[in-house]
């Protein structure tokens, strides 16, 4: 990136109701866009709406994932030690971040609940920054100013990957623009 830093992604996880991440295949979705991520030299940040780690069920703990991406990110020290050490939601500076890669589902983001990610996801795209949300979110984006930036939503077995990649390439192409003189 000739001298820019690298880019500074941010993977926010909702949490589920009770205080326990409801998706039974969290690391599979979390595993690709981290290690796509990483594996482009970005700096990559984990966030959860009261930081700390999350709290897994246990069904998910105990399940033996086929997934090759999720076994290398339950394998993987640091990769564990990101997810142990989430930084919560209100900790989060947007002008600290060129991207978010939410994971989570619409029940899990109501506008009131504390903690919730709503406001930080209006806040990236009046920015004009970039997020996915996987799987999708009926997230009401009536604000003119969070138009300024880009939504991408999937809610298939291969939303994780595509959206990394799409929200990767489009935070480089930003990131250039902004960097080139007019």
């Amino acid at each position: 990136m000739d001298g820019l830093p690298p880019i500074r992604l941010l993977i926010a996880l909702a949490d589920g109701r009770h205080g326990i991440l409801s998706d039974e295949s969290l690391i599979e979705r979390i595993a690709p866009p981290y290690y796509l991520f990483k594996d482009h030299f970005a700096e990559v940040v984990l966030a959860t709406p009261l930081g700390g780690f999350p709290a897994l069920s246990t069904q998910m703990r105990r399940r033996s994932h086929q997934d090759q991406l999720a076994q290398r990110f339950l394998s993987d020290r640091h990769a564990r030690d990101d997810l142990a050490d989430t930084l919560g939601i209100d900790q989060i500076v947007i002008d600290d971040f060129d991207a978010a890669f939410c994971i989570g589902t619409a029940d899990d983001m109501q506008a009131s609940d504390k903690g919730s990610l709503v406001p930080t996801v209006r806040s990236f795209l009046e920015s004009g920054r970039p997020v996915a949300l996987v799987p999708g979110w009926t997230l009401d984006l009536s604000s003119e100013k969070a138009m300024s930036g880009l939504v991408i939503m999937g809610d298939n077995a291969e939303s994780s990957i595509l959206a990394a990649h799409a929200l990767l390439k489009v935070a480089q192409e930003r990131r250039n623009l902004m960097a080139s003189p007019i």
